[in-house]
Formats: C-alpha cells, sequence, structure tokens
C-alpha cells in the first residue's frame, strides 16, 4: 500500500495549497452562488419558472464543466512530479519504499481527491440549495451529473499526471498542460475537416472517433447515468437521431470505457517514460 502513502501525504500537502483554495472559492462563486439566486428567484430548476435565474445558473453549470474542471484537474495535477524532480525532493521520496509507478499512482490519487473537494465544494452546497428551496428539484439527477463531472475531471487529471511525468521542468508541463487542453477540445473540429477533405472514414467508423470529443464523451455519460432511473435511448448522442440498433461500441455505456482509455493511456505512457528517466 505504499501508493496509498503517497497519495495521502500528496492531498494533505495539496489541500493547503493557496490556488487549490482559489479553485474552490471559483466553484462555490459560480455553482453554489448561482443555485443560491435561483432558489431566491423562485426558479423552477429545469423547468418553467423564472427564466433569468435559471439561465444563469445553466450557463454556469455549463462553463464550469467545459472550463473551469478541466482547467482545475491539469492545475491540480501538470506540476504534481516535475515540480519535486526540479526541487531534488523526487529523489528523497524514490528513496523511501516506493517504486516510481507507485509514485504516479499515489500522485493520481492524491490529485484526484483534490480535484473532487474542490468540485463538491461548489456542488454540495447547490444540491442542498435546490433540494431544500425548489419544488420537485430532481436530486438524483443532479447527483448524477456531479458523478459525471467528477469523473470528466478526472480524465484531465490523469492527462495532467502523465505530462508531468513525461517533461523535466515546470516550464515544459505547462505549456504541454496548455497544448493537451485545447487539442482535447479541438481535435474532433480539426479530424472533421480532414476527414471530410480526404473521406477516411464513414459510418460507425466515423461515429466511433466523434465518440472521443470531449462533448460528447461527458453527454454520453450523462445519459448512461440517467438511464439507470430513467427509460431513455440507449445509442450514444452520436448517432442519437437513428432508429435502428446500434452496435455495441455506440451504446452509450461504452463512454465509461472510452473514459477509461483517456485515463490509462496518459498514464501509462507517462510512467513508461518516468520508469526510463534519469532524475
Amino acid at each position: 500500500m505504499s501508493y496509498a502513502a503517497v497519495a495521502k501525504k500528496d492531498f494533505q500537502d495539496g489541500i493547503r495549497s493557496k490556488l487549490l483554495w482559489m479553485l474552490m472559492a471559483l466553484f462555490i462563486v459560480s455553482i453554489a452562488g448561482f443555485a443560491l439566486w435561483a432558489v431566491l428567484q423562485n426558479t423552477d430548476v429545469g423547468g418553467s419558472g423564472d427564466g433569468e435565474a435559471g439561465l444563469a445558473f445553466g450557463f454556469a453549470y455549463v462553463l464550469s464543466i467545459l472550463f473551469l474542471v478541466p482547467v482545475t484537474g491539469l492545475v491540480v495535477s501538470i506540476k504534481s512530479i516535475v515540480r519535486e524532480r526540479e526541487l531534488g525532493s523526487l529523489k528523497i521520496l524514490l528513496s523511501l519504499p516506493h517504486t516510481r509507478g507507485e509514485v504516479i499512482a499515489g500522485k493520481f490519487l492524491g490529485r484526484t481527491g483534490l480535484l473532487t473537494t474542490a468540485i463538491l465544494a461548489g456542488y454540495l452546497p447547490a444540491a442542498l440549495l435546490f433540494g431544500f428551496g425548489v419544488d420537485n428539484f430532481k436530486m438524483l439527477d443532479f447527483v448524477g451529473f456531479t458523478v459525471v463531472t467528477v469523473l470528466f475531471g478526472i480524465m484531465f487529471v490523469a492527462v495532467g499526471i502523465g505530462a508531468s511525468a513525461l517533461t523535466k521542468t515546470e516550464t515544459q508541463a505547462t505549456v504541454a498542460g496548455f497544448v493537451v487542453f485545447i487539442a482535447m477540445y479541438t481535435w474532433n473540429l480539426v479530424f472533421g475537416r480532414v476527414n471530410s477533405t480526404l473521406d477516411l472514414l464513414s459510418g460507425n467508423a466515423l461515429s466511433f472517433v466523434e465518440r472521443f470529443w470531449m462533448f460528447n464523451l461527458y453527454a454520453d455519460m450523462s445519459t448512461a447515468i440517467a438511464s439507470l432511473w430513467t427509460d431513455t435511448d440507449s445509442a450514444s448522442v452520436v448517432v442519437f437521431n437513428s432508429t435502428t440498433s446500434q452496435p455495441f461500441y455506440l451504446q452509450h455505456w461504452f463512454a465509461f470505457v472510452i473514459l477509461a482509455l483517456w485515463i490509462v493511456v496518459p498514464l501509462a505512457i507517462g510512467y513508461w517514460r518516468f520508469e526510463r528517466a534519469d532524475l
């Protein structure tokens, strides 16, 4: 359980970071703050009522998913290994009974805990506000979306840990994080343009590739979670208008397999490079 000791220390060190508290404050303002406004305006969240406050909360919610959560995931992880490498403390850490694989696993778990803490700082108060202040509020749906949001953020933690293990300096890690963030959101647009020109993929193959885009991945995970208590279409959002049955890799639940790939592959690449690095 050596990785657990690394994770515990990493979480304890990170929770004292001023940057983490700033990120938590952003979640509180953007999610809990707008939730309070919506409740005070007697907004029927997700339905009719005073639309202005409801739309404001919806905008803040979407913004947190598309920007704040990914940025938080990268910020808490992108320098987690490379900073200790530059300071020399990584050699001390590895002189203890920790393997390099355990260091990466521990860092990943510790930073995942920090991300989850930051997200819940905003989402938990919002859930309580809506639960007590809004009639017929669908708490189960909100909890489901919160779980998906945390999983979505964990993907960026994995990418950040992988990049941190790959790079030698904090500057390289920061640049890598920025490039990865842009690439993860825009690659589908670039690929779509190339594919339309060269006609590389079509049909189910094209639909499968499109599932890796961040927007589609989040939508499919949300649908899959909601299907546990609702009667929803089992197809991915990329083929939502199709009335024919879809292969398993185009079912909404397969989004969690794609999520696992987004988590495991960056960590594996980072571990491969880190294991061979001369520290």
